[in-house]
């Protein structure tokens, strides 16, 4: 019996490969989005802190340094956010890419399970003809 081969095995390994790589990449997209998240938040913790310790009777230079720094913190958090919309739309190609690989990839894999029932399907019809013959040629072996 011969051993299945599917003649598209390289291709379907680069496909597999592929939409592995663009998985890795969504990942970290991911990581970053989460991480940038997590220092706005901080920020934002951080801003409505500085406002709270802000009050009282302090010189105009302090208070001008205050409000400066809160100024500075809230330009932060609205880069961050930028950054943040702007990984989210990279996210969403990523997504697409994505999509677009697996489906390759399981077309592939679909192939090759036809490729794989045809294959088992002939080995079967010649097996059964083997069969037949070494049945023929007993059956002639015993008319003798």
């Amino acid at each position: 019996m011969a051993a299945f081969k599917f003649k598209f095995k390289s291709v379907q390994n680069v496909k597999k490969n592929l939409e592995k790589k663009v998985q890795k990449e969504l990942a970290l997209i991911e990581l970053k989005i989460d991480s940038l998240k997590e220092v706005q938040n901080n920020l934002r913790i951080d801003l409505k802190n500085h406002r709270l310790s802000a009050s009282g009777n302090k010189k105009m230079s302090e208070i001008q340094f205050v409000k400066s720094y809160a100024i500075y913190i809230e330009r932060k958090i609205e880069s961050i956010e930028q950054k943040i919309d702007d990984l989210e739309k990279e996210k969403k190609m990523k997504l697409a890419d994505l999509l677009k690989k697996s489906k390759e990839h399981k077309m592939f894999d679909k192939l090759e399970e036809k490729h794989l029932e045809r294959f088992t399907k002939d080995q079967n019809k010649s097996d059964m003809k083997n069969i037949d013959e070494i049945a023929i040629q007993k059956f002639a072996r015993v008319k003798r």
